[in-house]
C-alpha cells in the first residue's frame, strides 16, 4: 500500500482537454502501432535496467541518479508510441519519477504529455467498442494515468464497463496475444516452448474453471482501475461528474 500511495498524485480535472477519438479506424491504428517502439522484450529489459540502477544507488547510498542507457532512452523516452508500446513508456516514466531517476528530465511534463496522447487512444478504443484483445490495454491506460492524478480517466461509464467484464468467478480474462502480435509489441515465437515450461506458464498466468478464465495482468489492471475510482469517491465529491468531460 505504501508503494501504491507513493505512485499516486492528487486528482485534478480539466487538464486533458476534450481529446476526440482518432479519425482513422482500428485496422489503421494497428498498422500505425507496428511502427512504434519499444517491443515488449526491449521494454522489460530497459525497465529492469532502470530498477537495478535505482536499487544499486539506494543500497550503496552513493551520490548520483539512476539512469537509462542511450539505447533505452531512445526506446522509452523519445518519439511516440501507441497501444502497449505507449503504456510501457508510461510505466517507465512513472517508475523513473518514483525513484528520482534521470536527472535533468522533466518527468512530470513527460508523463502529462503521454497521458494526453493516451487519453485520445482510450477514447478511441471505446469508440471502436473495445476490439478483441484490447480490454487489458484500456484498463492499463486508465490505471496508469488516473494514478498520476488525471481525473478525466475516472468516468462512471468506464468503471461500469470494467465491472461488466468481470468473470463469474470474480477475476478478469482477455485474450490479448493476437493483438500484441498485430501491433508488433511481441513477435512470433521462433519455436514452441518445452512442454514443461508451457504447462508452468499456463498454470502461472491463467486458471481455468467453470467460472471463467483468469489472467493475472488483466485482473490486476481491472483492480487498479477500480481502486482509482474508489479513491475518487473517497477524496472528492466530483466522481459522478467526470462524464461531463466526454
Amino acid at each position: 500500500m505504501e508503494v501504491m500511495a507513493s505512485l499516486m498524485e492528487p486528482i485534478t480535472l480539466g487538464t486533458m482537454g476534450t481529446q476526440k477519438p482518432y479519425r482513422f479506424n482500428f485496422e489503421q491504428y494497428v498498422q500505425e502501432a507496428r511502427t512504434k517502439m519499444p517491443t515488449r522484450k526491449a521494454a522489460d529489459a530497459c525497465t529492469m535496467q532502470l530498477l537495478i540502477s535505482a536499487m544499486e544507488l539506494q543500497t550503496t547510498q552513493t551520490e548520483g541518479t539512476c539512469e537509462m542507457t542511450p539505447e533505452c532512452n531512445t526506446q522509452l523516452m523519445q518519439g511516440s508510441g501507441l497501444a502497449f508500446q505507449q503504456t510501457s513508456r508510461m510505466r517507465a516514466a512513472v517508475l523513473a519519477k518514483l525513484f528520482d531517476c534521470m536527472e535533468g528530465t522533466d518527468l512530470s511534463a513527460h508523463i502529462y504529455k503521454l497521458c494526453i496522447q493516451i487519453y485520445k487512444e482510450t477514447k478511441s478504443l471505446e469508440s471502436w467498442d473495445h476490439p478483441a484483445g484490447t480490454r487489458t490495454l484500456f484498463m492499463q491506460q486508465i490505471f496508469f494515468c488516473a494514478s498520476q492524478g488525471y481525473g478525466e480517466f475516472i468516468k462512471p461509464r468506464w468503471m461500469n464497463k470494467i465491472i461488466s467484464w468481470q468473470e463469474p468467478k470474480g477475476c478478469y480474462a482477455d485474450d490479448r496475444q493476437p493483438f500484441l502480435k498485430l501491433t508488433g509489441f511481441i513477435g512470433a515465437a521462433a519455436s514452441p516452448p518445452p512442454k514443461e515450461r508451457e504447462e508452468e506458464y499456463r498454470l502461472k498466468k491463467a486458471a481455468s474453471s467453470d467460472g471463467g478464465t483468469c489472467n493475472s495482468l488483466t485482473s490486476a489492471m481491472a483492480l487498479g482501475s477500480l481502486v482509482m475510482y474508489v479513491r475518487a469517491l473517497l477524496e472528492t465529491d466530483q466522481a459522478f461528474q467526470y462524464d461531463v468531460l466526454l
